[in-house]
């Protein structure tokens, strides 16, 4: 059974040109042990629904318009401000985006991180303090009980990460959402915090809910990706799955604009033409229709998610009974990695 479940989440905001839906009926589990990986440009909806999940959006504006977000079988969406205090940093907890900004200027970052140990541990002041000291000598953060005592403008980008890190495992969360977790870090610190991530995922056997924009760290980490698309999500499967068969366009442009080692050197990166979508002014049917190359008229309508079996989905016409020759074309075109099937299984709507 999978510890955290997310099954058609929508949420919105409202703004003074009229309402924003960021994200679109979002579905997809987490077991225990496991990492998923939610990848798409940003304005996609991932930031949201984390924040969703740790019910951290502001409303208003902000509106939860349906959906479950289902932890060990308890729906969050229930649950009361009083309630949710409780699960916070216990049972889920987040790596915030920046730590500079997340991390409060005026306290210590050992007054940060014991505040949550005295609450959720129940521990005294003394205890709670050699809590904190021995998570941040657990993060590799060097001499402990010095830093314990700085401010979080006296520590460089990386420290002030592992501290992040410090505060989301400090009580052994049974889910850990990390929302780019190495953005603005140099490759070497990226590193040692992804391997500090997946040893403490294996010491406690957490669930990760990674957001990134690096499919080099989701290849990496991740067994399952999650791609999203102006709020929508438009492939879903294992990093296999993804990475060697991908099934919509989106996914294929952004495969196609990474650089490979494979690659010789004519091999150029093809940019995903265009912009974004305003979230105010969709498109019909599919979002991704105005920047794709396999357009056609019936994109549209609705579109629905197609299953390709072993829990591989994608939300494009393309695997459509009425799309033959478009099918053809895109996996003549698609990237993938060598060695690997190109005709993708015979599909059905799901």
């Amino acid at each position: 059974m999978a510890l955290l479940e997310v099954h058609d989440l929508r949420v919105g905001f409202k703004t003074e040109d009229g309402f924003v839906g960021a994200v679109n009926g979002l579905s997809y589990s987490v077991e225990s042990g496991s990492t998923l990986g939610i990848v798409g440009e940003s304005g996609s909806g991932k930031s949201v629904n984390a924040l969703t999940i740790m019910r951290l959006i502001p409303i208003p504006p902000g509106r939860i318009d349906g959906g479950t977000i289902n932890l060990r079988g308890q729906n969050l969406l229930l649950k009361s401000e009083a309630e949710m205090r409780k699960i916070r940093g216990k049972d889920v907890a987040m790596i915030f985006q920046d730590p500079m900004t997340s991390l409060n200027p005026v306290l210590t970052v050992g007054d940060q991180i014991s505040e949550a140990v005295r609450l959720h541990l129940k521990l005294g002041k003394k205890d709670a303090l050699d809590k904190t000291v021995d998570m941040l000598r657990l993060v590799r953060i060097p001499l402990p009980e010095k830093r314990v005592k700085e401010y979080p403008h006296q520590l460089s980008g990386g420290m002030r990460q592992r501290v992040m890190i410090a505060m989301a495992l400090s009580c052994d969360p049974d889910v850990l959402i990390a929302d780019e977790p190495t953005t603005a870090l140099d490759v070497t610190i990226q590193a040692q915090i992804l391997d500090l991530m997946n040893e403490m995922q294996a010491r406690l056997g957490s669930a990760i809910v990674l957001i990134t924009h690096d499919l080099g760290v989701v290849a990496e980490t991740c067994k399952n990706v999650l791609v999203m698309y102006a709020g929508n999500q438009v492939e879903y499967g294992s990093a296999a799955q993804i990475f060697a068969e991908p099934r919509h366009p989106y996914t294929m442009g952004l495969l196609s604009s990474l650089p490979r080692l494979d690659a010789t050197d004519q091999t150029r990166l093809v940019p995903i033409e265009g912009q974004p979508p305003n979230l105010l002014r969709l498109p019909p049917g599919c979002s991704f229709a105005p920047r794709c190359k396999y357009r056609m008229p019936i994109c549209d309508q609705p579109v629905p998610l197609y299953d390709f079996g072993e829990g591989h989905l994608a939300r494009c016409f393309l695997y459509d009974e009425r799309t033959e020759g478009e099918r053809k074309l895109a996996v003549e075109t698609r990237p993938a990695i060598p060695g690997t099937a190109a005709e993708p299984p015979k599909t059905a709507v799901a």
